[in-house]
């Protein structure tokens, strides 16, 4: 069976930054690599009258994935060819499910400066959930 790698992404410089660092490395990486865009629409939800949830929804979900073909092409271009999933939901959450239904072996996240210490422990981080809730290896970059 074949190592899976999930790299979740945005449009961050960190996510850039960690996009870049697995294509450096390709010669390290197995043949499966999974992109994993998530849309945290929980925000939305809260300000946008029910009538209209269906189409913001519909809506986050066509720019999500617009944004994931965009940060898949640096991966193609290097030779990859990234299987692409966007979820919508709490980041956090929607990783780790993702990593339980692909059978993920690892985790590449990059970590957003400027968080640690208080901050993380008041409000968390995306990078810092998954790093400890996960059942695989993490690679923080």
């Amino acid at each position: 069976m074949p190592r899976k790698i999930l790299i979740p992404v945005d449009e961050s410089e960190t996510s850039q930054q960690t996009s870049q660092a697995v294509i450096d490395n390709q010669e390290l990486t197995p043949e499966e690599i999974i992109l994993l865009h998530v849309v945290d629409i929980h925000p939305i939800q809260r300000v946008v009258p029910d009538i209209q949830k269906k189409m913001v929804c519909d809506a986050a979900e066509k720019s999500g994935n617009r944004i994931l073909e965009k940060l898949a092409k640096p991966f193609q271009d290097a030779g990859f060819a990234p299987k692409l999933i966007l979820e919508l939901g709490p980041p956090g959450k929607m990783i780790l499910k993702v990593v339980e239904e692909q059978a993920i072996q690892l985790v590449i996240i990059g970590r957003h400066p400027g968080g640690g210490g208080l901050r993380d422990i008041m409000f968390g981080s995306v990078a810092n959930h998954v790093v400890h809730t996960v059942m695989c290896t993490v690679l923080l970059i």
